[in-house]
C-alpha cells in the first residue's frame, strides 16, 4: 500500500503524436495504487523520462474494479489538453456536498492544477506559526492528485475530511455548514503553509499625504508581499481602495487593503411578469387577461400603471385590483403604496375597470352552478363581477338591472358559441340560458 507500481507502458505512434509527445520507445510512469502516505510521495513531482514528464492514458485493472488515467503532458506539464483527466467526483460523507462543491472549484483551477501536480515540497512552510505545519497543503495536494489521476472513478475524501476537521472543528462532524466560510479557511490555510516569507518583518504603515493612486497602492501591495508570498497570493489577492474622511477636521487617508475574496450578491431579474385579467365594471365588455412585467420590489401603484398602458384606460378611468380566493373575493388592493412582495405568483389577481368619481355601494355578483343540488348551497365557480351603484338601491330592480347589465356581454358570448357546451371564459355555462347570482351590497 506505500509502494508505487513501476509499469513499462507501450506508446503507440497515433497516441504520442496526437498528444504532442515525441515517443522514441517505451516509456516509464508511476501509478500510485493506494493514497501515498510519505510526505515525498505526495508532494513529489512526476516521473521523467528521457527528460520528459510522463503519463500516458491508460486504464490499470487489478482484484475488482480499480481504473487510473494519467494524461499525456508536455515539457510545461500541460494536463489541460487531455480528455479524461479532472472528470472524477467526490463522494458525498454525510452532509458534505458543502466542501465537495468547494473541492472541485479549487481543484479545477488551473494555476492550483499546475502547482500541486508538480514538486511542490520546498514551497510548504513548516514553522509559519499562523500555518498547519503543512500538512493542509498536503492532504490537499494529495487529494488534487487523486483526482486527477483516477479517471472517472469517484474519490472519498475521507482523508481530507480528518485533516480539516483537526484544524477547524467548526467543519467537524456531519452537519450542514456554508460553503463561503469553508472556502475561507482553505484559501487562508493554503497561504499560510505555502507562504515563502519564513521571517516576517515589522512595517510601520504611512500615511497617503496626497501623494498620486498609484504610488501609495504600490507601496502599499510592497508591504504586502513582504509579509506574504504564496500561490494564494498570487492568483486569489489583490487590493482595494479605501478612503476615510474626517467628519472635524475633514482630512482623507487613503490606504489600499488586501483581500482575498468580494462576497458578491447571486444575479437576479429585478422584474417578474404578471397576468391579471381586467374587467369592464359598466357591461361594456368581455374580460381580457394581460400580461405586463412590473418590478419585484415595485407596488401596486406600478402595476395598475403597466395595465392601464396594455388596455388603453381612459383618463377618466381607474382600476381596482382583487385577489380572488375559491371563487369569491378575498382581499382588494386598494392601497396604491402596497408591495407586490406581498403577491405570490400563483395567487389569482384580477382588476375591475371602473369609472372615477363618487362610489357609494360596491356590487359583488358571484356565479353559481344552476343544477339544483339538495342538502346544500349551489357550487360557486368563476370570477365574481364587481361594480359600483351610483345610487342607493330603492328596490330590488334596481339591483337586477345592473345585474343584467353586467352579464349582457356574456350573454352575447354564450349565444354565439351556444352550440359548444362547457364554459365560456370560465363564466357561462353551456346548455342553459338561466344565470343564477348571487348579489351582495357593500
Amino acid at each position: 500500500m506505500d509502494h508505487d507500481i513501476l509499469l513499462e507502458v507501450s506508446v503507440d505512434t497515433d497516441r504520442s503524436s496526437h498528444s504532442g509527445v515525441h515517443s522514441i520507445g517505451n516509456e516509464l510512469a508511476l501509478v500510485p495504487l493506494e493514497p501515498p502516505r510519505s510526505s515525498v510521495s505526495i508532494a513529489g513531482g512526476p516521473t521523467l523520462s528521457n527528460g520528459h514528464s510522463t503519463g500516458s492514458g491508460f486504464n490499470l485493472y487489478q482484484g475488482s474494479s480499480v481504473s487510473s488515467s494519467l494524461t499525456t503532458m508536455d515539457d510545461n506539464y500541460d494536463i489541460y489538453r487531455g480528455e479524461r483527466g479532472g472528470l472524477a467526483g467526490l463522494q458525498n460523507l454525510g452532509n458534505t456536498c458543502f466542501m465537495n462543491s468547494v473541492l472541485q472549484c479549487l481543484v479545477h483551477t488551473p494555476p492550483l492544477v499546475e502547482f500541486f501536480l508538480q514538486d511542490y515540497n520546498d514551497e510548504i512552510n513548516r514553522d509559519n506559526p499562523l500555518g498547519m505545519s503543512g500538512e493542509l497543503a498536503l492532504a490537499f495536494g494529495d487529494l488534487l492528485r487523486k483526482l486527477w489521476s483516477s479517471g472517472r472513478t469517484a474519490i472519498a475524501p475521507r482523508a481530507f475530511k480528518g485533516k480539516l476537521a483537526r484544524f477547524a472543528p467548526q467543519f467537524s462532524g456531519y452537519n450542514q455548514h456554508d460553503s463561503q466560510e469553508l472556502l475561507a479557511f482553505l484559501l487562508d490555510g493554503l497561504h499560510e503553509d505555502l507562504n515563502r516569507v519564513k521571517q516576517k518583518p515589522y512595517i510601520e504603515m504611512k500615511d497617503s499625504d496626497n501623494r498620486p493612486d498609484e504610488e501609495v497602492a504600490y507601496e502599499c501591495w510592497k508591504n504586502h508581499m513582504a509579509r506574504n508570498d504564496s500561490l494564494i497570493v498570487d492568483e486569489c489577492q489583490g487590493q482595494y481602495k479605501s478612503t476615510l474622511v474626517c467628519p472635524e477636521c475633514g482630512k482623507i487617508s487613503i490606504t489600499f487593503d488586501p483581500f482575498m475574496y468580494l462576497s458578491l450578491p447571486l444575479p437576479s431579474t429585478v422584474t417578474r411578469a404578471m397576468t391579471v385579467t381586467v374587467f369592464y365594471c359598466d357591461g361594456s365588455g368581455l374580460p381580457m387577461p394581460y400580461t405586463v412585467n412590473v418590478l419585484k420590489h415595485g407596488c401596486c401603484r406600478d402595476l395598475c400603471q403597466a395595465l392601464g398602458t396594455a388596455c388603453c384606460l381612459k383618463s377618466d378611468e381607474m382600476l381596482l385590483l382583487a385577489e380572488v380566493y375559491e371563487n369569491k373575493i378575498y382581499r382588494y388592493l386598494e392601497n396604491p403604496l402596497e408591495s407586490l412582495t406581498s403577491i405570490k405568483d400563483e395567487e389569482h389577481i384580477v382588476a375591475y375597470r371602473l369609472k372615477n368619481g363618487a362610489r357609494k355601494t360596491k356590487l359583488e355578483i358571484l356565479h353559481r352552478c344552476p343544477d339544483n343540488v339538495k342538502g346544500g348551497d349551489r357550487k360557486i365557480f368563476g370570477t365574481p363581477l364587481v361594480t359600483y351603484l351610483v345610487e342607493d338601491p330603492q328596490y330590488g330592480a334596481n339591483i337586477e338591472a345592473y345585474v343584467h347589465r353586467m352579464l349582457a356581454p356574456l350573454g352575447k358570448a354564450h349565444s354565439s358559441t351556444r352550440s359548444h357546451e362547457g364554459k365560456e371564459n370560465g363564466f357561462i355555462s353551456g346548455g342553459s340560458d338561466e344565470r343564477f347570482c348571487k348579489k351582495r351590497c357593500l
